[in-house]
């Protein structure tokens, strides 16, 4: 009885852990599928596992985005089937310092922060398929007991957006709509 008792605790404890408070889309006919590319090579970081979004405009009570983020071509594919129409640009990316399958437990965050400079911006007025937009984290130079600091520059060497979109293609098998509005985009490529 009491093996149950605290396989049930664990149990709830896990599930609870799981869960990420969003909610759950199931309707994508007035959504759009927003991705870009990051090149993190020059930074501290080698694996990244988080890309923020913020949603500038119209004002929302949820205006982060936490995106799908794959590594792909060099770099790092991150994307997301739900955008509403509005304003969007890069906040933020995460990562770590990792050899192998080990992976230290420093965090590396990279703000661009809610104004920004134009990082990875866009403007959604209807459901589509948007590009975001291809750069690279770029160390800079800083005094020996100075923060680290970093710049995000564009970069001519990702992948082409049809390649970014074949590869997102795969993860739409149970979302026709987006399948859809994505083989269209490679389609006008």
């Amino acid at each position: 009885m009491t093996k149950h008792f605290v396989a049930a605790i664990f149990l709830f404890l896990l599930v609870g852990c799981a869960s990420t408070g969003g909610e759950k889309v199931d309707d994508f006919t007035k959504l759009s599928v927003g991705y870009g590319w990051l090149n993190i090579d020059d930074v501290d970081a080698n694996r990244l596992h988080s890309v923020v979004i913020f949603q500038h405009r119209p004002h929302s009570d949820k205006p982060y985005y936490h995106v799908a983020v794959k590594e792909f071509e060099g770099g790092y594919l991150y994307y997301s089937f739900a955008f509403p129409n509005g304003a969007f640009a890069a906040y933020s990316a995460e990562g770590q310092s990792c050899l192998g399958f080990i992976c230290s437990n420093t965090i590396y965050s990279y703000n661009f922060g809610k104004q920004g400079d134009d990082v990875a911006a866009l403007l959604i007025e209807k459901p589509g398929v948007y590009h975001f937009g291809d750069y690279a984290l770029q160390e800079l130079d800083t005094g020996f007991f100075e923060q680290s600091k970093f710049d995000v520059v564009p970069v001519d060497n990702a992948p082409s957006e049809k390649q970014m979109l074949e590869e997102i293609l795969k993860d739409t098998k149970d979302n026709p709509v987006v399948a859809q509005r994505i083989q269209n985009r490679i389609d006008q490529l």
